[in-house]
């Protein structure tokens, strides 16, 4: 049997409704909340996952 480097991505979504005076307020006001895990992710949110095999030698 062979070994194989596999990558597995997930990608989670969801759109949050923030109050703000203008857009870069918003996104500043977004990050906020996740970074403080005030806005957590989960299975929920999951929006697909990909399979990507890993060429040896090749940058990911």
């Amino acid at each position: 049997m062979q070994e194989y480097e596999i990558e597995i991505k997930e990608e989670l979504s969801r759109i949050e409704k923030i109050r703000a005076e203008n857009l870069g307020e918003a996104i500043d006001k977004a990050m906020e909340l996740y970074y403080q895990e005030q806005i957590i992710l989960d299975a929920e949110d999951m929006k697909g996952v990909d399979f990507i095999p890993i060429t040896p030698g090749k940058n990911r």
